[in-house]
């Protein structure tokens, strides 16, 4: 059992990997929150002045969350080697943050290791079942490019027949996102500490997002930190409860999952 968990594990963490080359979804958020301030600009006097600034400055908001994010993965590599201690920078001697570190380091290795002794749960597409589609397409309040990631993800995933019907109620442990979320912010509050203004800017945009299982719970995706990135809420909300779950709900557990994109 144990070298099957290794397995499953890496394999997890491969297609994380692969996932995340695309383009990331806070460069999304911010890209949308410029465009809605270079409109407002538009009736101003200045505006191309102003509009140049806000893009600046969502431009920089942007960079201050990827960087959060990107510690915060770099410290939960770390704590994956086995290594008793956080990454060499500042944030090396923060309890706080290495505390968060390790919770959700292991909860994700308890939930993997759950999920593959539940031997009553699929753990894989079925072959013999003939595939659900799901169709995915943009709604209005949605943020376009995080919808655009999203859809290309799965997409993929459909292709490499990695999707699935999980058997409901699927495994969550909330604590695993909501210290995701938290560890991110923590480190924006601390980067930060000489710049207010753009610390609470970039922890207001990061505190608006979903810690987004790439992999949705509910079509096989693993709740550990490697299937998780942040995502624009609504356009979370939208794909999992209104297009993906309608459309598997009531087939059987384990049942191949095909997913179909409309742009229009």
């Amino acid at each position: 059992m144990d070298d099957q968990i290794r397995h499953n594990h890496s394999e997890t963490a491969r297609l994380a990997a692969q996932m995340g080359s695309h383009a990331d979804h806070l460069e999304s958020t911010a890209g949308e929150h410029t465009r809605n301030v270079r409109r407002k600009l538009q009736t101003n006097h200045h505006k191309d002045a102003l509009a140049t600034a806000a893009k600046e400055a969502a431009t920089e908001i942007l960079s201050v969350i990827k960087t959060a994010e990107r510690e915060l993965r770099q410290h939960l590599r770390t704590a994956q080697t086995g290594l008793n201690h956080m990454s060499h920078n500042h944030h090396e001697n923060d309890k706080v943050l290495a505390d968060k570190i390790a919770n959700i380091h292991q909860r994700s290795e308890d939930q993997v290791k759950k999920l593959r002794s539940e031997t009553h749960r699929a753990q894989g597409p079925d072959p013999t079942k003939p595939a659900a589609t799901v169709t995915l397409q943009w709604k209005p309040g949605m943020s376009r490019p995080g919808f655009a990631r999203k859809a290309q993800q799965l997409a993929g995933l459909s292709r490499e027949g990695k999707l699935y019907k999980a058997t409901n109620k699927v495994l969550r442990d909330v604590n695993i996102t909501g210290q995701y979320k938290s560890a991110i912010i923590h480190i924006i509050y601390e980067n930060q500490r000489g710049n207010p203004k753009l610390q609470q800017a970039a922890i207001a945009v990061a505190a608006s997002m979903n810690p987004d299982h790439v992999q949705d719970l509910q079509l096989g995706g693993l709740d550990h930190w490697e299937n998780i990135k942040m995502l624009h809420e609504k356009t979370n909300t939208v794909t999992g409860k209104h297009q993906v779950w309608p459309a598997i709900m009531k087939v059987p557990d384990g049942t191949p999952v095909k997913v179909k994109v409309k742009w229009k």
